[in-house]
Parts: structure tokens; sequence; C-alpha cells
């Protein structure tokens, strides 16, 4: 499990590390390579021009796909900017975001992948098989679920021999390792958007003070540049730690629904199927 949680960090995290990388590199080469077309000779202009595709394939082109690269270049450079504008705690937030995401993934993969089953359908199928006398059909039955309920399930059924003590403890013992499994690091989600939205909140005492300062000491031709400067600061920490506490809080709620869902089916299941197996003894 700790291997899934790493493998979805460093695939989440990587290309976001490489875009900033390409963001913040700096932009002298391309200027240099400006610089370096603008020396060039016209005869050599005419030349590369005479040997270019027509015009009307370029302008088609052209047409076609300089749509699609605006607005995908609008968006990433504005990003770009909001992002730097930010200052440090923008760093900060994305990482809590990005951890609360990979948490999230697992946890949706856990809770609505391996731990989902029709409760209903399978304690019909395990009571049809404890009433027919096959209790070993019955185990076989619960080994091909891999969910906490099966799990438990199973524990009393080995136990069947036992006396109604010892299938309660083998139940109990089974729990404690199984309900741990579904509350796992669900509650890492609440703490990672508060500490986003108390870090904005950080950036944006910090831009207020840039601001103040810069009103209060700057000179006249830098006071609108860092006045500027500390209110991008304090507004845009702001935000970004919203945008990444809401979803994380949204998630959360959700996951502890579920979770909780599945806690109240392996109470009721597993009395149910203890009755089942203590009715059967009986019979017996």
């Amino acid at each position: 499990m700790r291997l899934t949680l790493f493998a979805l960090l460093v695939v989440m995290v990587l290309p976001m590390s490489v875009h900033a990388q390409a963001v913040n590199s700096d932009p002298g080469d391309s200027l240099q390579a400006a610089e370096v077309d603008s020396t060039a000779t016209p005869d050599s202009m005419q030349t590369t021009t005479e040997e270019t595709i027509p015009d009307s394939t370029v302008s088609e082109e052209a047409t076609e796909e300089t749509p699609q690269e605006e607005v995908r270049g609008g968006f990433l450079s504005g990003f770009a900017k909001f992002f730097r504008e930010g200052g440090f705690a923008m760093w900060a937030i994305l990482l809590f975001f990005f951890v609360g995401m990979v948490i999230s993934i697992e946890r949706v993969m856990f809770l609505f992948g391996t731990a989902a089953i029709k409760p209903e359908a399978f304690m019909a199928r395990i009571a049809d098989l404890i009433r027919k006398g096959s209790i070993e059909g019955a185990i076989a039955e619960t080994t091909r679920q891999k969910a906490p309920l099966s799990r438990i399930i199973e524990a009393a059924l080995r136990n069947y021999r036992g006396t109604e003590r010892d299938i309660q403890n083998a139940v109990d013992e089974m729990a404690l390792a199984e309900l741990p499994r579904v509350n796992a690091r669900i509650g890492y989600l609440a703490m990672l958007a508060n500490v986003s939205t108390m870090v904005g909140l950080l950036g944006t005492i910090f831009g207020l003070i840039a601001a103040f300062a810069a009103v209060a000491a700057a000179d006249p031709e830098q006071k609108s540049i860092m006045l500027a400067n500390g209110i991008s600061m304090a507004m845009n920490t702001t935000a970004f730690g919203l945008v990444s506490a809401i979803p994380l809080l949204i998630v959360h709620s959700l996951l502890t629904s579920r979770a909780d869902k599945l806690v109240d089916q392996i109470d009721r299941y597993s009395v149910m199927v203890m009755n089942m197996l203590a009715a059967s003894r009986k019979g017996d």
C-alpha cells in the first residue's frame, strides 16, 4: 500500500515539476535567437521565403492551429503568472494538494474497489450454504472476496466448531485488523485542507505586510510595483489555498460516508452470521 501511495505521488508531482522548471527558465536563449534572426541579410531572407511552403498552405495551417495554441498557451501562461506572483506559500499549498489527491485516489480505489461488495447477495449465498451444512463451501465463497466484510465472515466460519465465545473472539480479532483499513488516512484529508487554508492566509499576511511596507518606505518610482506585488501575493495565496482545500473537504466527506457505511455493514452482517451459525449448531 505504501508503494502504491509513493507511485501515485511521483506520477502526479513529476509533470508539475517539469512544467515549473520550463516556466522559470531564463528566456535569454529565445532573445538571442531573435537577435540572430534580426541580423539576417535581405538576400538570405528572400532565399528563405522562396524555399518555404506556398502561402496558401501556410495560412490555412496557421488558421487551423493558432486558436488551440493560443488557448493552451494563454491558460498555462496565466496560471504560471498566478502561481509565480503568489510567492513561496504557493509551493506549500501545491504540495499539500497533491498529497491529498494521492491519498484520495488510493482511498477511492480501496473503498469503492477492493472493499466494494454487494452484502445482500453475498450474505444470501453464505446463508444458503450454512443451511445446507456446507461450511467449507461458505468458507470458499468468502475467500473469493478481499473485502473486510468477507474476511470477518471467514473468521467466524473457520471457528464454527468452537463455542459461541470462540466465534465472537475470532470475529472481534479480525474486526480489529480490518476496521482500521477502512478508515485509514481519511482523516489526513481534512487536516491537509485546513493546513492549505492556513498557509494561504499566512501568504496573505505576508503580502499585506509587503504592500504596507511599499506604501510607507519605498521610493515613489518603485512604490506602485511593490504595492501591486504585495496585493497579488495576498490575493493569490488565499485563492489557491481555497482551491486546494475545497476539493479535499468534499472528498473527505464522501470517503467518510462510505467508510461509515462499510463499518455499519460489518457490524450488522457479522452478528447475522454468528446467529446463523448458532442456529445451525442447535439444529445439529
